[in-house]
């Protein structure tokens, strides 16, 4: 856990909240329902490419966004970038970097996450294992 703030999701860990697998599986049935026949929240356009998916990495805490790799069948996960979701709307960010790159740059100011920016602390970051 970064800040207080960014919980990165573990796999088979206890809480099931921070559990990765179970974010897979949870994120993609609020994903199907909110897109279901376009009645919806509007897909994301960097999911338009075929075989193109979302794997979520972290949980914003007190904001209800989550950060996911976008992925692509067939690509090494070394290319991954980031997608940031609120949670709690329709608005989707994209950052062409991986997901270390992003926290730490999300975390020095390097680059503004709209969905999250208020809630990180400008100094003094902590990382607190879970």
């Amino acid at each position: 856990m970064f800040d207080e703030v960014i919980w990165i999701l573990e796999p088979d860990c206890e809480d099931k909240e921070y559990d990765l697998f179970a974010m897979i599986q949870e994120r993609a049935e609020v994903h199907e329902r909110l897109w279901e026949k376009d009645r919806g929240e509007p897909k994301p356009a960097q999911l338009a490419k075929p075989a193109r998916s979302l794997v979520p990495f972290a949980h914003i805490e007190g904001t209800g966004a989550f950060l996911y790799w976008l992925t692509q069948e067939g690509q090494d996960p070394a290319d991954w970038t980031v997608m940031a979701d609120a949670g709690r709307g329709p608005e989707w960010e994209h950052y062409p970097v991986c997901c270390a790159r992003f926290v730490k740059a999300a975390l020095t100011g390097e680059i503004r996450c709209n969905m999250f920016d208020e809630v990180l602390p400008t100094d003094n970051h902590t990382f607190e294992p879970t």
